[in-house]
């Protein structure tokens, strides 16, 4: 074979749309182990066989995101070669075995297999030519594929979530969701798919909010149609000859939602063309009558796998469902694919909030009810989202469970009840009873370590079986890594990595040997997180509990998430909470402070509830100089009533009345201007400027002031207009510190001011704004009279108070770094900054010359990613798995990537720990494009 045989192969599954045409592995500098590490974990195997004939790999046979398991890897491996043996006729013989793609120890005979695949008469039928073009069979001079396996070992499986939604797939669920409910959905000749409205009621739209809404209640509307069709299509015709056993599995709950969202949609459609209800208030009503969705989440996969049963096994059953389908649909569909619906539409709802929401003006109180609205449905989304994939983590447990053939479980008891598995794999273990070193594949669960040792019964069912071999309860045991000392029998390049758990008494302990630091320190984090979810450090007498029914969290009520160890239960108090929130206190009913009745508070700014008061409070907005009656006060948030209206707002926004007047008296009482005046007027130097907290009195001339954008040549931060990108290229070279204020070149923004600023190696962009009250803010509990203001108060105050991943004042303006900004290069920005007179931090008036060392240029991410944008997570979120992050409300995330949205997932790297991971979207605000 030729040595560029690889590349050979990439080209196939390019044009098999397998591989994005722009893949690393299609790259000039690339190397074969780039086309071996996206083929390891045998997803886009599977994916091929199906590309090149449709259903030949059935989905319930491969794990589509196997999450770094090498037991699901390994089956996906197998799967792919049963399937190339018995539907693509490919001779046994020119099969590889699964360590030939999965530790990458034969690669050579992994492209022999894939070659034969692109020949055989099913592969030709696509029209894509075979590789390579002839049947050279001769070898090449040099091995190239010789050091894969070492490099198999220094470099982990990586996670190809990207990778794997590139895959294009005909006939795909989100085809037949927009076939059937979008707004843009042709009406077949013979469809029977028939309306209850024909035309929308709803007045034509006039704006970008009008659209949003009309898509809310049109394709609801045609959902409504969908299950109407199921019923009607396939469930009456289809009683006929399944008995009322199969009927309950097959269609479980679609009678149950078309009845629910008949009444969803008439009260959705009224409260969108009368107002009453209001739009949120029709979301939050029905939210609970939607966690039916957790039930038919839960039983889809044994609905369709039924309907495959069935088919097989009864004729007439095959031809009426097929006889269905062509009536209902005119065979566009098949039926298990039509069960696939529900699922789309319910975690679309959070998306069409998100959306009305974007284009509802921000003044309006809808805004506030609407995020109340939006976080139910997010809420709702990730519940059911974690159902499927409890779902699949329960199956994958009992696919491990039949594996290891001689396990003994005590009565009425099932792996499930262990945990979720946490990692599994290849190790070497010495247990301190015999010393003896013994290579094992472990189970990691959270409550249990198993001990097997893989059966190799064919090529094609290797590691397909265990043999039992111990079994270790974790809460017994505690990790130990101080390195242990070197075995000189074992070889001194592999196995030698090694850490220890002991047992609590010390009275027995084992040392694990991993073939590099990398998985050693991967499978010292995963035992560690084992223990702290059944033993978490925040509270030791919470248990880890299964909760056979929805269950909300006591403590911030959401729901609690999947279907077992959804949560935490303390048996002393009976609270069940999620993770996060073991130790917090309960929201729901604020402690009251004791205050005066009848306590009357004035409004310093406008208040239409952003920041949100959160735990389900309702948001109590309000006008500039109104005033408000405080009835409850619960540290930073005060409850109250104005205009008739009660809720929650934050305590800065308001002042006493009484406290005002004595104010404005002393204010006649003084002259302005003088020391005792109260005031503090701006002042403005090149470089050093100083501005009064705006929540203090500001001098009442500079209320007066005007500002236009042409009048802020003469400050040195101020550039004129200037795109973002533009903004990142004239920073990227300064230290960190260094700004800039520009108006922004965006379409949606053009002539608005924005503040770019370089921190931490990177240039980050924030948004200026300004209120009805002509205030500028780039947070919204901090507004100012001017922009010269705003800045000023930055210079003097760390942004980290609104912006906490930003801990920086505002300290090089852009124009006081370069001798000339249009002309300076590297060097003459080097060369300013060595020398330049800061006065932050400076005493006594005296400022000191500060050498500032001129970072490296910055990458995007740590990780080596583009980043999509930043998030601030808006609550707490603990990871339960190695393969998520943590967070903190407040703490900042780069989105590295969203295809895990439509299962409620985004990736993203932490920004003060750089840890890289996944974590539930709904739990953080995205920052906007500036």
């Amino acid at each position: 074979m030729a040595a560029d045989e690889w590349r050979l192969c990439v080209n196939w599954l390019v044009q098999c749309k397998i591989l994005p045409d722009d893949h690393r592995a299609t790259h000039s500098e690339a190397q074969a182990f780039d086309l071996a590490q996206a083929l390891r974990d045998g997803v886009l195997l599977c994916h091929l066989l199906n590309a090149l004939k449709a259903y030949s790999v059935d989905v319930k046979d491969f794990s589509p995101r196997p999450q770094l398991s090498q037991f699901l890897c390994l089956k996906n491996i197998r799967t792919f070669l049963v399937t190339c043996e018995k539907v693509f006729k490919i001779d046994s013989r020119d099969l590889f075995e699964p360590p030939d793609l999965f530790d990458v120890k034969n690669f050579r005979k992994v492209l022999h297999t894939l070659s034969k695949l692109s020949k055989t008469d099913i592969a030709q039928k696509k029209g894509i030519r075979g590789f390579p073009p002839h049947n050279d069979n001769a070898e090449p001079e040099e091995d190239i594929y010789g050091n894969l396996s070492d490099m198999a070992i220094d470099h982990d499986i990586e996670d190809n979530e990207d990778l794997y939604d590139s895959v294009y797939q005909e006939g795909g669920d989100d085809e037949i969701y927009e076939d059937l409910c979008s707004t843009k959905r042709t009406r077949h000749k013979h469809s029977r798919v028939s309306s209850t409205t024909s035309v929308s009621e709803l007045p034509p739209p006039q704006t970008k909010r009008d659209y949003c809404i009309k898509e809310m209640v049109d394709t609801e509307r045609n959902y409504v149609d969908a299950l109407r069709m199921i019923v009607q299509q396939f469930i009456k015709p289809l009683k006929q000859v399944i008995s009322h056993t199969d009927k309950e599995i097959i269609f479980s709950q679609i009678e149950n939602m078309l009845e629910v969202h008949t009444g969803f949609h008439a009260e959705l459609h009224r409260a969108c063309t009368t107002d009453r209800p209001k739009i949120h208030e029709v979301f939050i009503k029905w939210k609970p009558k939607f966690l039916i969705y957790g039930d038919y989440c839960s039983n889809l996969p044994k609905a369709q796998e039924h309907i495959e049963e069935l088919t097989k096994k009864n004729e007439q059953v095959k031809d009426t469902i097929e006889d269905c389908e062509r009536q209902a649909n005119e065979a566009r569909f098949r039926l298990r694919d039509l069960l696939h619906v529900p699922m789309q539409r319910v975690l679309k709802y959070h998306l069409l909030l998100r959306e009305l929401i974007k284009n509802t003006d921000r003044t309006q109180n809808d805004v506030s009810f609407l995020q109340q609205a939006l976080e139910a449905m997010q809420d709702l989304s990730l519940y059911v989202n974690e159902v499927k994939r409890d779902n699949e983590a329960l199956a994958l447990i009992q696919e491990i469970q039949n594996s290891i053939t001689d396990l003994q479980m005590p009565q009425n008891t099932s792996l499930r009840d262990y945990g979720r598995l946490q990692k599994d794999g290849e190790l070497k273990v010495r247990s301190h009873v015999d010393n003896k070193v013994r290579q094992r594949y472990i189970f990691l669960f959270d409550k249990v370590m198993l001990m097997g040792k893989s059966k190799i019964v064919d090529k094609f069912l290797w590691g397909e079986t265990y043999s039992f071999k111990e079994a270790i309860v974790l809460a017994e045991y505690k990790v130990d890594s101080t390195p242990a000392t070197k075995d000189g029998n074992r070889r001194p390049d592999k196995w030698n990595c090694s850490f220890q758990i002991v047992k609590q008494d010390n009275s027995m302990a084992y040392t694990f040997f991993a073939k590099t630091e990398e998985i050693k320190t991967k499978w010292i984090e995963a035992i560690n997180l084992a223990l702290d979810n059944t033993q978490p450090a925040a509270g030791k007498n919470f248990i880890m509990t299964t909760f056979n029914e929805p269950k909300v969290c006591d403590i911030c009520g959401k729901l609690l998430r999947g279907v077992f160890f959804q949560g935490y239960k303390c048996p002393v108090s009976n609270i069940c909470v999620h993770k996060e929130c073991i130790g917090k206190k309960k929201q729901e009913q604020p402690p009251v402070t004791p205050h005066r009745r009848g306590e009357k508070y004035k409004a310093k700014v406008e208040y239409q509830g952003i920041p949100n008061p959160g735990a389900r409070r309702r948001v109590l907005p309000f006008k500039i100089n109104a005033t408000i009656e405080v009835t409850q006060k619960d540290h930073d948030w005060w409850k109250g009533t104005c205009d008739g209206e009660e809720g929650w707002f934050p305590s800065q926004f308001v002042e006493e009345v009484r406290q005002l007047r004595q104010s404005k008296q002393s204010k006649r009482a003084r002259r302005p201007g003088t020391a005792d005046s109260g005031y503090m007027p701006v002042v403005i130097q090149p470089g050093v400027q100083k501005v009064k907290f705006p929540n203090e009195p500001i001098h009442p001339a500079l209320r007066k002031v005007k500002f236009k954008s042409e009048g802020f040549d003469e400050f040195d931060w101020y550039v004129g207009p200037l795109a973002r990108d533009q903004a990142g290229e004239k920073l990227k070279r300064l230290p960190d510190g260094a700004y800039l204020v520009r108006d922004s070149e965006n379409p949606q923004r053009k002539g608005n001011p924005a503040l770019s600023i370089k921190y931490s190696g990177t240039v980050r962009h924030i948004k200026i704004e300004k209120n009805s009250e002509n205030m500028y803010y780039m947070a919204d509990t901090r507004f100012f009279h001017s922009l010269p203001e705003l800045i000023d108060f930055y210079q003097n105050h760390s942004l980290s108070d609104s912006f906490p991943e930003v801990q920086t004042n505002l300290l090089y303006p852009y124009k006081s770094a370069v001798s000339n900004p249009s002309e300076a290069n590297d060097h003459d920005v080097f060369n300013n900054f060595a020398d330049l007179s800061l006065s932050h931090g400076a005493t006594n008036g005296i400022t000191t010359p500060l050498r500032v060392a001129l970072p490296p240029k910055p990458e995007l991410s740590t990780a080596g990613q583009r980043v999509l944008s930043y998030a601030t997570a808006v609550y707490d979120y603990a990871a339960t798995a190695t393969s998520q992050i943590s967070l903190k409300a407040g703490e900042r995330v780069a989105v590295l990537s969203k295809t895990g949205s439509d299962k409620g997932w985004w990736k993203g790297e932490h920004c003060a720990t750089h840890r890289v991971g996944y974590f539930p979207f709904a739990y953080v605000r995205e920052e906007d494009e500036e």
